[in-house]
């Protein structure tokens, strides 16, 4: 009886252990599955090679990476490129083609390389274009400063211009009042004595 009982206990151990086992792999499964899919997200590839129209594909790349500006897009388009022929050689694959895979191959190697020395030219010119931006930047305040210390420097003459100027004003135009005041008393003045003179 002890020994059915040790073999049960024995099978339904190994049965525990291997649901375990395999729920574990499940869900490391299922995280490997989410991290392809969201954090490494393979893109699509677009025209594979053996396409009558791949020849256009790539025709349009190398228009692209043309038009790119800066070292750093550059690298960046090139990466792009990089992961779209490792796509493509991913789709053939699947599909059963293996003519075109050492050329994707290669081409994703050259862009990676030609991506890697973009990215070394940017690395080592920043401290040199943080200088000169540092630089620019220095000349900038100081510029500002100096025209903020000449406005100042003008502000008190300019104040005082423009306070005899208004002083100017309000005494032209108070004295326009009060001529025209003078005049009227004088008028009214005029009209009461031809009025009590009548």
């Amino acid at each position: 009886m002890t020994t059915k009982v040790l073999i049960t206990m024995l099978v339904l151990t190994g049965l525990l252990t291997g649901t375990m086992v395999f729920a574990e792999e499940e869900a490391t499964s299922f995280d490997t599955q989410k991290f392809l899919e969201e954090d490494v997200a393979l893109i699509e590839p677009g025209v594979l090679p053996n396409s009558f129209w791949y020849w256009g594909d790539i025709f349009a790349e190398e228009i692209k990476f043309l038009f790119t500006v800066g070292k750093e897009q550059k690298a960046d388009f090139l990466m792009e490129t990089a992961k779209e022929r490792l796509a493509e050689m991913q789709k053939l694959s699947e599909e059963g083609i293996t003519k075109y895979a050492d050329r994707l191959l290669s081409e994703n190697e050259d862009a990676i390389a030609n991506a890697q020395k973009f990215y070394k030219e940017v690395r080592e010119e920043a401290p040199e274009k943080i200088k000169e931006y540092q630089e620019d930047t220095e000349r900038e305040i100081l510029r500002n400063e100096y025209k903020i210390r000449g406005e100042l420097q003008d502000a008190e003459s300019n104040y005082l211009a423009k306070q005899e100027t208004v002083a100017e004003k309000i005494g032209g135009w108070l004295k326009g009042v009060v001529s025209h005041l003078s005049w009227k008393r004088d008028k009214i003045q005029e009209q009461r004595s031809e009025m009590f003179d009548d």
